[in-house]
């Protein structure tokens, strides 16, 4: 699993290795100014160069990147997304747009897409989704509708749970209690009710019923989860960080 910051940077390594082949594969500040751009990026990133050192060091590690040494003085990246999940071109595309700007409808992404070759229509874009979340493991998932949207979006499923706890800073995130809540609301109420009713023999029975409260438990439950997972990230993080700083430490 990826957190933000990994993702960021596979999903510029792809659109940069669409968009302008020139410059691909990248440096390290190639790299920071891809993460770090303003257009079409969801939600804008300030990274830093230890933080993006850092963060490369961790992908090579988990099989996403390979470094480029030879050629040029200075060390390079290319991604191995297509190793790692034998994806076609259009299934390339949808998925960097999903890493760079989160959560997005069909029609949302047709113009996005089509920048990286991929021109299509949102009914064939759909059916490329499709097709990627039959995968036997799954690479992307199909949001509920949220109020106000007119489709519904598709998300890309290589995150940590990082990318949802940031959904309080821009609208294009997803809510971590959206993703629980709509499959609670598919649990019935649960089958003791109904009995209370049936043995209603005094009032203090029928004061029972708060069981229905069980999927706002069952929310913070995942919650907590979620914040767990989101610890542990960190903690990975700063791990690859110091192995940064010691591999830099040694070189010197």
């Amino acid at each position: 699993m990826l957190d933000r910051t990994e993702q960021r940077i596979v999903g510029v390594l792809i659109e940069k290795e669409r968009t302008v082949p020139d410059t691909y594969p990248m440096s390290e500040n190639a790299l920071i100014d891809g993460c770090n751009q303003k257009s079409n990026r969801e939600p804008c990133m300030e990274l830093r160069q230890f933080q993006v050192a850092g963060t490369l060091m961790s992908l090579m590690e988990k099989g996403w990147i390979a470094r480029i040494d030879g050629g040029s003085r200075v060390i390079k990246y290319r991604h191995k997304v297509v190793e790692q999940l034998g994806l076609s071109s259009s299934e390339l595309a949808i998925l960097a747009e999903l890493l760079l700007r989160g959560p997005q409808a069909p029609g949302a992404l047709k113009p996005r897409v089509a920048r990286m070759g991929f021109f299509s229509d949102p009914e064939q874009i759909e059916s490329v989704l499709r097709a990627m979340a039959r995968r036997p493991q799954p690479v992307v998932a199909q949001l509920l509708m949220a109020p106000r949207e007119r489709d519904r979006r598709w998300r890309h499923l290589l995150g940590d749970g990082s990318e949802v706890a940031a959904s309080g800073e821009t609208e294009a995130n997803v809510n971590p209690a959206t993703l629980a809540l709509p499959a609670l609301h598919k649990t019935p109420a649960t089958p003791a009710t109904p009995a209370l009713h049936k043995t209603s023999a005094t009032p203090a029975t029928s004061a029972t019923p708060a069981t229905p409260a069980t999927p706002a438990t069952s929310a913070t439950s995942a919650l907590g989860q979620i914040e767990i997972a989101l610890r542990v990230t960190r903690l990975e993080a700063e791990v690859a960080l110091l192995k940064a700083a010691l591999i830099k430490l040694a070189l010197i």
